[in-house]
């Protein structure tokens, strides 16, 4: 040890560094450094180290060993769990706690490419089932804005609390993100965004999810309190505005197969199953939290082809990172994605009836003389409705067609009778007539049949006129089906 150093306990340097980091960490950072020295605090107290100044490499290896021995962390998490102690040790060498070049020897971890991002999302089926079964028993709810809110623009939980009644502009159907981390307040969370004030946006929304969020605002159950600051928010709870935890665990509870279906795809049996437990819903492999929601929301908008500088606004992730994590079309499909716009654009790509006439151009080109690219995908996705539309009515032409020729192909057409050689033939005129007649009696005994039948709150019996009328009709019909038969020679004279 030099002399340079000050002995200082490991708690009192943690105390300190906790203290100094309320000037320049934001409430959601410190929630998350305390944890991580905390737990460094805890290990110094079981090995019996009174003294920051005994940390060294040695110390620190022993302490990576434990941190993985004694926590379910992987390596990211480790990673992080490391990051957090190097930057405390650094604040100790500020206050002559450690030596200078100890920050320097703690082991953490490389990540691999790719290793620090969850891909993990549902599937197009499990948000539908989620949806539907909010829709139909819990319609209005909070946790049916929260998950259609998250489904449809991509927001992260913490910036889907932080919206007030306020922020929700009903006339233009647009939701405003707006940073309010209430600095004044070291000790007491605000509302705060990822990105801070790079991250205020406001975005548009549909109709029926504006409607939803009515419906939300109107619904009696609904908590009509303010939060800490006197704002209303629009997610309520009985005490307040919702935690980040809260909404987390909401959407545990409702995106466990069992709650849809009453079936279990890993075999456990639901009356057993701990995860069935509300308290216990993280514990189920198929529930998930807002981030994988998130994810499946920003790569649908991505797969169905909206632009990702204006997508990267309305979600507030950059373009580079849109392309790293959230683009994960193949190849092939970006080609054809690509071809679709170069064929309508340019002769010789792709389909040339499809190649767009200068004037249509004309008009999707914005004063900077830039096609606008909303506006060409929505021409792209309209002419692909309508080339759809067609083919399905052709499609339903055509076996309407050969229905009728079916049809008519199991009975003798009227036209087999009435053709120019028919007429002209005297012997047929007696056929004709018959056939006119044995097409209309039918129908007409059928009527009568039917006034004959029982009706509710009717007399079961007919009246004599009716009765005299239907017996008419039959007879007269067998007469004809006769005269018929003996004209053909079915029935020898």
């Amino acid at each position: 040890m030099t002399d340079t150093l000050t002995p200082i306990l490991p708690q009192d340097a943690r105390d300190l560094y906790l203290d100094d980091r309320k000037e320049d960490a934001s409430y959601d950072t410190r929630e998350t450094i305390e944890p991580g020295v905390d737990f460094f605090i805890e290990w110094c107290e079981s090995e019996e180290i009174t003294n920051m100044n005994e940390v060294s490499g040695r110390e620190l290896t022993e302490y990576k060993r434990y941190c993985k021995k004694n926590t379910s962390k992987n390596i990211v998490s480790l990673n992080g769990l490391l990051s957090v102690l190097r930057r405390f040790l650094v604040y100790c060498v500020q206050i002559d706690g450690v030596r200078q070049n100890v920050p320097d020897k703690v082991p953490i971890p490389d990540v691999p490419d790719d290793e620090d991002v969850c891909y993990e999302k549902p599937t197009d089926k499990e948000v539908e089932r989620a949806l539907n079964y909010l829709e139909k028993y819990e319609p209005g709810s909070r946790r049916h804005v929260e998950y259609a809110i998250m489904k449809e623009i991509s927001s992260r939980a913490g910036a889907l609390r932080a919206i007030d009644v306020g922020d929700v502009d009903q006339e233009e159907q647009a939701i405003k993100f707006k940073h309010r981390p209430h600095r004044d307040h070291k000790d007491v969370k605000g509302t705060p965004l990822k990105n801070g004030n790079d991250g205020q946006r406001d975005v548009n929304v549909s109709q029926e999810l504006m409607e939803l969020i009515q419906q939300y605002l109107n619904n009696p159950d609904r908590h009509h309190v303010s939060d800490k600051f006197g704002r209303q928010p629009l997610l309520t709870t009985r005490h307040g505005r919702p935690k980040v935890g809260t909404i987390r665990r909401d959407l545990y509870k409702l995106t466990r197969p069992c709650i849809h279906s009453n079936e279990c795809p890993h075999d456990r049996d639901i009356d057993s199953c701990e995860a069935v437990q509300n308290n216990h819903a993280s514990k189920c492999p198929s529930s998930y939290t807002p981030h994988p929601l998130r994810r499946w929301s920003i790569e649908h908008q991505i797969d169905q082809g909206v632009p990702k500088d204006k997508l990267s606004d309305r979600v507030d992730v950059s373009v580079p990172v849109l392309n790293k994590h959230y683009d994960l079309r193949s190849e092939e499909r970006k080609r054809k994605q690509r071809l679709k716009v170069y064929e309508r654009l340019f002769e010789g790509y792709g389909d040339k009836e499809e190649t767009l006439d200068q004037s249509v151009i004309d008009n999707l080109t914005d004063d900077d003389g830039m096609l606008d690219p909303v506006a060409l995908h929505e021409l792209i996705a309209e002419s692909e409705k309508s080339l759809d539309e067609i083919s399905t009515s052709n499609q339903s032409g055509k076996e309407e067609k050969e229905y009728e020729q079916q049809r008519k192909g199991d009975q003798t057409s009227f036209e087999d009778f009435t053709g120019s050689n028919a007429i002209s033939q005297p012997v047929a005129l007696p056929v004709v007539g018959g056939t006119i007649l044995g097409k209309w009696l039918p129908d007409r005994l059928q009527r009568e049949l039917q006034d004959m039948d029982p009706q509710p709150d009717t007399p079961t019996c007919p009246s004599t006129n009716r009765a005299v009328k239907g017996a008419a009709a039959y007879t007269l019909y067998v007469i004809m089906v006769a005269v018929n038969f003996t004209l053909l020679g079915i029935i020898p004279v």
